[in-house]
């Protein structure tokens, strides 16, 4: 297929799906792509070529975020048909898939539980350094997406905490966020917190009552191999903030991207 030909399709499954180019790029980082977002939204709008390897990544974003959609419009070519007949193997970001980790959790101990954890976290790679440049891109898109926020992308376990990616000058750096990263982390969804001054759960937190002082804060638990909660994303401010249904969206395809790099 010509170039020109995958492109201009490719544009035409964006418009008829709704689709936004920045979550095409967040899913294009996670399926492995490096350019920058005005790479993705250049050929995206037609303004720009895309080198060939990109052009199947993005039309692969594309065509798992065209899924989601009640009604999909069709598919974004890939430059062979052969290749795109594998394409189940990314699977999805749906919410209501059933992971190992859900069926083992309710039945294992707390114990054992920390320990398949630990486990899916080392399997992650992400403690060794893997796939740190995009890692970055995607903690810098948060920032940028939630303007007046610093971002950051922390991994751990119970006893063990590491902050991998962070963008901002507000990112949590110490033990003492550990409460809110580990609410993050052990809950079934995001964590929220639009003021945390009147907020019982954490007012009296000292990142709250201390330098540096924080009052809004949204993270969504990163899922490792099986399905195991082993990080977080957060946006986090000095100032109250509201947190909407598309700011959600915004952070829940982020996250999405981190563990498509992950390979969950």
């Amino acid at each position: 297929m010509k170039a020109i030909t995958q492109q201009w399709l490719t544009r035409q499954v964006l418009v008829d799906a709704g689709v936004d180019a920045f979550e095409v790029w967040v899913v294009y980082v996670g399926l492995g792509g490096t350019g920058e977002g005005i790479l993705v939204d250049g050929y995206l709008n037609g303004l720009s070529p895309a080198p060939r390897t990109d052009r199947d990544l993005i039309s692969r974003a594309v065509n798992l975020l065209v899924e989601e959609r009640p009604a999909p419009p069709g598919r974004a070519p890939l430059r062979t048909d052969r290749a795109w007949r594998g394409a189940e193997a990314f699977g999805s970001y749906s919410d209501s898939d059933v992971l190992p980790a859900d069926l083992i959790r309710p039945l294992a101990s707390a114990a054992a539980a920390e320990e398949l954890r630990a486990e899916s976290l080392d399997r992650a790679g992400l403690l060794r350094g893997a796939n740190g440049k995009q890692f970055d891109a995607i903690t810098a898109e948060a920032a940028r997406r939630f303007p007046g926020c610093s971002s950051s992308l922390a991994l751990g376990t119970r006893k063990r905490r590491v902050v991998t990616s962070a963008s901002g000058s507000l990112e949590p750096a110490g033990p003492h966020d550990a409460f809110f990263c580990h609410r993050t982390i052990d809950g079934a969804g995001p964590f929220i917190v639009t003021d945390a001054l009147h907020d019982p759960r954490v007012s009296s937190d000292p990142l709250v009552v201390g330098a540096p002082h924080l009052r809004f804060y949204a993270g969504y638990p990163v899922l490792g191999p099986g399905g195991w909660h082993i990080g977080s994303l957060c946006v986090v401010a000095d100032r109250p903030r509201g947190f909407s249904l598309a700011d959600a969206r915004s952070l829940r395809i982020l996250v999405a991207s981190v563990e498509g790099l992950i390979g969950v």
